[in-house]
């Protein structure tokens, strides 16, 4: 029985919304799913979002609240964040021209953000640090995400399972460099050999990687060590909302008058 087969059982058997964490409770003490990961509710609550994100109204499941989920069948109103995300068949309005300048000072405020964003990563307390990741890792899609930064894992800070369609998944082993320099290639092998049999590394660093590091990362005929420079991380925290907030305003242009072809007079 896969994850979200035992989320529908589990909603059956209530007959009402529940939250990401009693399905939970409910799914293990029934031995209906099973997993070693320390944030179970997690990681059933980010497979629930991406299903229903990924399928819209083909989905099983609904959001009726915050952290609330039910079955579609029961007909339930839909959460009004979901409302407005799913609303099809609407007049889409003109895409506003945004003139050259004001289009420079928003690339350019958002560099910035992204850049601020990457030097508080450097001022937050380790298990802090270790904890976001594992966070986005969640976004990612990835399971059965544990933070390991203090259990002596040689050297692994963060462990998750990626799961694509269900069938296939890979284990992630992933440490976390808060490095002013770049990472060498030592620290590249010492990953390595700290993975499992059939687990994956994955290196992430608020700095970048040496070209030695990049080269053994990608050596034949040894296992391959993936790369996460701090750029890259910091992209990825804003794409997945981690860390900053969007701000929206309304931008007002000009639009032309209409008369129906009559004179006003």
């Amino acid at each position: 029985m896969t994850g979200l087969d035992a989320v529908e059982l589990v909603l059956s058997t209530a007959g009402k919304p529940l939250t990401a964490e009693a399905i939970t409770v409910e799914m293990l003490a029934q031995h209906y799913w099973q997993t070693t990961g320390k944030t179970p509710a997690a990681t059933i609550n980010a497979r629930l979002a991406v299903d229903i994100k990924s399928k819209g109204a083909n989905s099983k499941f609904q959001r009726t609240g915050p952290n609330l989920f039910a079955l579609r069948a029961w007909g339930l109103p839909e959460y009004i964040r979901e409302i407005q995300k799913s609303k099809k068949n609407q007049p889409t309005p003109a895409t506003p021209v945004i003139e050259p300048e004001l289009a420079s000072q928003i690339t350019q405020h958002n560099k910035t953000i992204l850049q601020q964003l990457k030097a508080r990563l450097h001022s937050i307390p380790p298990a802090e640090f270790e904890k976001l990741i594992g966070n986005l890792l969640i976004a990612l899609g990835f399971e059965e995400v544990e933070v390991t930064g203090y259990s002596n894992d040689g050297g692994i800070d963060v462990r998750g399972t990626l799961v694509v369609g269900e069938v296939i998944k890979t284990r992630m082993a992933v440490q976390v460099k808060r490095w002013q320099k770049n990472v060498q290639a030592p620290t590249v092998q010492q990953v390595r050999g700290s993975l499992g049999t059939h687990d994956q590394g994955l290196i992430i660093t608020t700095s970048d990687f040496s070209t030695g590091a990049r080269e053994e990362a990608e050596r034949a005929n040894a296992i391959p060590v993936a790369l996460m420079s701090g750029i890259q991380l910091v992209k990825l925290l804003a794409e997945h909302n981690i860390g900053i907030r969007r701000a929206k305003y309304d931008l007002l242009q000009l639009d032309e008058f209409e008369s129906n072809g009559e004179s006003i007079v």
